[in-house]
């Protein structure tokens, strides 16, 4: 049975990686992994696929391990592994709770790495694994530190797992979007005002970050940019200390561009 594994599918770019695998290949399964449950069925109900729900909290220790049982009792035969699982909180190291910045941590490195080690065995000899990371992965963000070292830790990780799985034919693609209109916006949002992010200029849509990811794992690439911002940042990163990155960072973060709140509700739901 060829089988797609799916975190974060619930909503934004993991639901949209779920539904473009489903048009694109045929698998005997999908497996939809995200806390809320209601939200999988929904998802389920316009997929072609069977799908397997697995309602769990990934930053959870407990709950990784009921994943990982799940996988060693049924024995998937992985074709595609897609971490999309992961949030983000603005705010300074201070004025964050310990709570949000475990859970940061949690989520996006311990789960995204969990989860990677828990499949490998399993994953198809050419098979693809997609991990989200960031274009905030190669700069350092104050307000948005925690996240964008994290993901800093997700590029890292996926291109050193990629040269590692190379015997095996086994495609591992880092995918560094700019802003993408999603949930991951209001969750980020949910903080003090004056910490925030408002410049949500140039923002894109979930269809074509996950479209051109899977396009550009299936060619091999270790990374996927959707658009031309993104590659003219990473050029930037490259050239500007990260003291010049930071500065601009903290210059045009503060900008009122758009209602993201508006440009939310616009958001297909297929």
């Amino acid at each position: 049975m060829q089988t797609a594994i799916i975190t974060g599918a619930s909503s934004g770019i993991g639901r949209e990686f779920a539904v473009r695998l489903d048009e694109r290949y045929r698998f005997d399964e999908i497996w939809l992994i995200a806390r809320r449950e209601e939200r999988l069925k929904e998802l389920s109900d316009v997929l072609n696929a069977k799908t397997k729900i697995i309602s769990i909290d990934l930053s959870k220790s407990e709950e990784l391990e009921k994943l990982r049982e799940t996988i060693r009792r049924e024995k998937p035969d992985i074709k595609f592994l897609v971490n999309a699982a992961g949030f983000g909180k603005f705010g300074t190291v201070k004025s964050q709770t310990a709570a949000d910045i475990e859970d940061m941590i949690n989520v996006n490195i311990r789960a995204l790495t969990a989860v990677t080690h828990m499949c490998l065995n399993y994953i198809q000899d050419g098979g693809g694994i997609i991990n989200m990371a960031s274009i905030s992965a190669y700069t350092p963000l104050p307000s948005l530190n925690i996240y964008s070292a994290s993901k800093a830790y997700v590029l890292h990780f996926s291109e050193a797992l990629g040269e590692e799985l190379k015997d095996r034919n086994i495609r591992v693609t880092a995918v560094c979007p700019y802003w993408v209109a999603s949930e991951f916006i209001s969750v980020a949002k949910q903080t003090a005002q004056s910490e925030a992010v408002d410049n949500f200029k140039f923002i894109t849509y979930p269809y074509p970050v996950v479209s051109r990811a899977i396009y550009d794992n299936g060619c091999g690439k270790m990374l996927s940019l959707a658009g031309a911002l993104p590659h003219i940042l990473k050029g930037l990163a490259y050239i500007a200390p990260s003291k010049v990155q930071m500065s601009v960072w903290n210059r045009i973060r503060k900008l009122h561009t758009l209602n993201i709140n508006n440009l939310l509700q616009t958001i297909p739901n297929n």
